[in-house]
């Protein structure tokens, strides 16, 4: 399997549908971000902010770049980020670099006022979160950081490709590396069947009233995908739109290996949920 993937990442990239860009959005060497325009002629579309995986330790944003041309044929221009990583940048500096990313956006790009919010893995753990910020900004406080007071970015929707959305069931079924993970992220604290506001690395760790329309997916063959399972039934009990599939038979990562049998199911049905919800996000500002 990790053959297959090495191979398909060693393809010749396919022509993007417009002039790829790369822009600094920080101080740090990896505070990057690589902005795909939509396709001329394309609908015009809410942007996507698209967070690379890799357990918050490992991962770049260009492992991703092939497989986000489709939804910029589909009219979403997207901002495919990267970010400095744990152990050298543990919670909650990630997600302090990624909201400096949404202001970099929200201040290069005037007219953007909401975006959808994407990611893989530890990416869907932190898309989930910005999105879960978005809505209850006050949540922002407890990263150590005051709200600035600065125009609103919002969050349209939230699609999580098998995030980490609670911390302990993934250490439960075996995923593979989950203990370093887990640790150069958050510290021995958060192995603790709870953790304080300070500590709250997944959706499941904090209080919130309110959420994003959000679609959770993950593989049947995933040991990570309990925690998808527990959050959809979290979001399903409140107020807020949400929709999850669990897709039979797919691993870990499935959304970037073309070869397997529902990768262009996911893709197909990420699309229809964007489309679905492009005009109805109207979250609270992420500050």
């Amino acid at each position: 399997m990790a053959f297959l993937g090495l191979i398909d990442k060693l393809r010749p990239l396919p022509a993007p549908p417009s002039t790829v860009s790369l822009h600094r959005y920080g101080v740090d060497d990896a505070e990057t971000i690589q902005y795909i325009p939509r396709r001329a002629g394309s609908p015009e579309r809410a942007p996507i902010v698209f967070i690379h995986g890799g357990g918050w330790i490992i991962g770049k944003k260009e492992l991703y770049t092939r497989d986000l041309f489709f939804f910029a044929e589909a009219g979403y221009p997207v901002f495919n980020v990267d970010y400095p990583t744990a152990p050298e940048n543990p919670h909650p500096g990630i997600l302090l670099s990624l909201l400096n990313a949404l202001r970099w956006i929200r201040s290069e790009h005037p007219s953007v006022d909401a975006v959808h919010l994407m990611g893989d893995s530890a990416g869907g753990n932190l898309a989930m979160m910005l999105g879960i910020f978005s809505a209850n900004p006050h949540l922002v406080e407890d990263l150590g950081h005051e709200p600035a007071a600065e125009a609103p970015m919002g969050c349209r929707s939230v699609v999580s490709l098998y995030g980490v959305l609670d911390r302990l069931s993934w250490l439960e079924h075996g995923f593979p590396g989950v203990d370093l993970m887990l640790e150069c992220y958050g510290g021995q604290a958060v192995f603790e069947e709870r953790v304080g506001p300070e500590l709250s690395i997944t959706p499941m760790d904090l209080e919130f009233e309110a959420h994003p329309p959000s679609f959770l997916v993950a593989g049947s063959k995933d040991r990570l995908g309990e925690s998808t399972r527990i959050c959809a039934k979290r979001l399903e009990a409140g107020p807020g739109i949400v929709a999850s599939k669990i897709y039979e038979g797919e691993p870990h990562g499935f959304f970037n290996m073309s070869w397997r049998p529902a990768s262009s199911e996911l893709k197909g049905d990420v699309l229809a949920f964007l489309e679905a919800h492009d005009r109805l996000g109207t979250a609270e500002a992420i500050t």
